[in-house]
């Protein structure tokens, strides 16, 4: 069947796609019909609005556009590495290889003969060293700036293929963590020809007379507009001339935006999407049960979804009374029945946790004689108990009003339940266990302003994610470092460490750790460090861990075969993460028309 994609999205009128802007449709016509069995048709990860913001401007660092992040990790541009996150196995690709000197204060990255850019430049040394130095000379609203900084020198060319970095203070994991982890890192090498003296906080990267956006992938802009953005297959990629790897099998991606969990379900349904926006359990269910090649990562539920490396937290802000009192925040964590979240929220399809340490970690880690298992187990956490609940807030001076609320000085003490749209589901349970314990409880409108808040301090308490964990456990102990934190106004570096936590015992042992490789070992000092610095983040707990968070990703087989699943994990599965550049290497067409 060769109807033109965009008309299909014409007839969809139930899901809210049947109108699109002249612009779209005008422009539709520039690019000649592909198959449908040759087109892979995604969405972008997460709750989005019902149009695409900034479809001419495609640079890949500012925090402010999430194109790098929705579809240019795995069309336009690629990666030095990527990391099976499963068994973190090392994925070569830009490069073949990197080694740390011994003392961690330079990495040498031997990168891969034959790379060349889209327009046909080669891909050198040089493009490397432009990019990690213009990165750690950005502008604070550049992703990354605030980290190269920090541990950025310089960078030295051995020759076209070797370049060095040299390091403030040892680093022996600033190239996984930032050019190889294949995650939400999204730190890409840019064409230095093309970057170079343009104004980092303004170019946009997009001029199509010129054939901008110039990555190394395999895949070309060739429209852009608020309803959809089209990627073609170049016969000229580099990994195939070098015989890296075959070309990828799709020879179309488009990305279309949806905006709601429901909308999606019945793009599915229709067979209408490939994959992209994860969909809630409920959804998944009844939209497998109406079309059978919906497949997630596990094949039995209810938790048929991965780990995605976070955990959904109730954040308090450190810097605002009454949240900077332990008494509080430790009442509040006994109100709180993670399984009944659980259950209610998520139909039992997350698992409860009291520190935001992953799946992917955990059974390295966690296992048996663990110390930090110890500490977990230690405060033991997830053990509501009002009786707690009445202890503690009778240590922080609290005591029930005439209504049967906590107050303090006649003044019942507010908690403001908050959340992103994408853990809404939390929301109602949340409140109602926090009223159920005495607290006067509200919720708050979900609307778009949690994350300016968020950054900036602008709030009290916050439901959000905790990502951090994938491979050890200073990927999230680091979060409370006081590096972190800023003054109430000031944007931090990253919305995960929102707490403005600050604690100098606390960063001496970050910084400890920061500067030796991981162990496992129980007796290691780095073991010894991590146990104590968990010790510390339970015992001031500035944040409250809940659930860990499984998402349902789900892919369709109609025209699409060989999605990774928990039988085939060849990577992690999440669309926006950068690894899933090896996902579409892996796609075959299922030989449907």
């Amino acid at each position: 069947m060769r109807l033109p994609l965009p008309r299909r999205y014409l007839l969809a009128g139930a899901l809210a796609l049947a109108t699109l802007p002249l612009l779209a449709s005008t422009a539709i016509a520039q690019v000649e019909d592909m198959p449908r069995n040759e087109t892979l048709v995604l969405t972008p990860w997460g709750d989005q609005p019902a149009q695409f913001a900034n479809v001419e401007n495609w640079h890949p660092y500012l925090t402010s556009v999430t194109h790098q992040r929705d579809v240019m990790q795995f069309t336009v541009n690629e990666m030095l590495f990527y990391t099976n996150l499963n068994t973190g196995e090392l994925i070569p690709w830009q490069a073949e290889s990197y080694e740390y000197a011994p003392d961690f204060m330079t990495a040498t990255i031997k990168l891969r003969d034959g790379v060349e850019w889209s327009d046909g430049e080669k891909f050198t040394a040089e493009d490397v060293k432009f990019t990690l130095e213009a990165v750690r000379d950005a502008p604070p609203e550049s992703r990354g700036a605030a980290a190269y900084n920090e541990w950025i020198k310089d960078v030295t060319i051995n020759d076209p293929l070797n370049v060095t970095i040299n390091f403030n203070k040892a680093a022996p994991r600033f190239i996984r963590d930032y050019l190889a982890l294949g995650h939400e890192n999204h730190h890409t090498i840019l064409p230095k020809h093309i970057w170079e003296g343009q104004d980092f906080a303004t170019f946009t990267n997009y001029d199509p007379d010129k054939g901008w956006p110039v990555g190394t992938g395999p895949y070309k802009l060739v429209l852009t507009t608020n309803q959809q953005e089209i990627f073609d297959r170049r016969d000229d990629w580099w990994g195939a001339n070098a015989g890296f790897q075959d070309m990828p099998a799709p020879k179309r991606i488009i990305l279309v935006p949806v905006s709601s969990d429901d909308a999606m379900g019945q793009l599915h349904i229709a067979n209408q999407v490939d994959g992209g926006r994860q969909l809630l359990i409920g959804t998944f269910e009844a939209a497998r049960a109406q079309n059978d090649k919906l497949q997630s990562w596990n094949t039995e539920g209810p938790n048929w979804g991965a780990p995605d490396g976070c955990d959904y937290s109730l954040v308090f802000n450190m810097m605002k009374e009454p949240w900077n009192d332990v008494n509080l925040r430790y009442a509040i964590n006994y109100a709180i029945d993670r399984d009944a979240l659980n259950d209610i929220g998520y139909e039992g399809s997350q698992k409860p946790v009291t520190y935001a340490f992953s799946g992917y970690m955990a059974g390295t880690w966690l296992g048996e004689g663990s110390p930090l298992q110890a500490v977990l187990d230690k405060y033991n956490l997830d053990d509501p108990s009002q009786d707690k609940v009445d202890e503690y807030m009778a240590n922080g001076g609290y005591a029930k009003d005439g209504n049967g609320l906590w107050a303090k000085d006649g003044a019942p003490i507010r908690v403001t339940v908050r959340t992103p749209a994408f853990i809404q589901p939390i929301l109602a349970p949340l409140t109602q266990q926090l009223k159920n314990a005495g607290f006067d409880a509200v919720q708050a409108p979900v609307d778009d302003t949690w994350l300016p808040d968020i950054q900036s301090g602008n709030f009290d308490t916050m439901v959000f994610v905790h990502c951090g964990s994938l491979s050890e456990p200073l990927e999230t102990l680091q979060h409370y470092h006081s590096k972190f934190s800023r003054p109430l106004g000031e944007t931090i570096p990253t919305p995960i460490a929102a707490s403005r936590y600050s604690n100098p015992e606390y960063d001496a042992i970050i910084d400890r750790m920061d500067a030796v490789t991981a162990d496992t070992s129980p007796d290691s000092g780095y073991m010894k460090d991590a146990a104590a610095a968990l010790d510390i983040a339970l015992r001031d707990l500035p944040q409250i861990d809940m659930l860990e968070e499984f998402h349902v990703v789900t892919f369709n087989n109609t025209y699409w075969t060989g999605w990774p699943s928990a039988e085939d994990p060849y990577v992690a599965p999440y669309t926006p993460w950068e690894a899933f550049n090896v996902v579409i290497h892996n796609l075959k067409p299922s030989g449907a028309e």
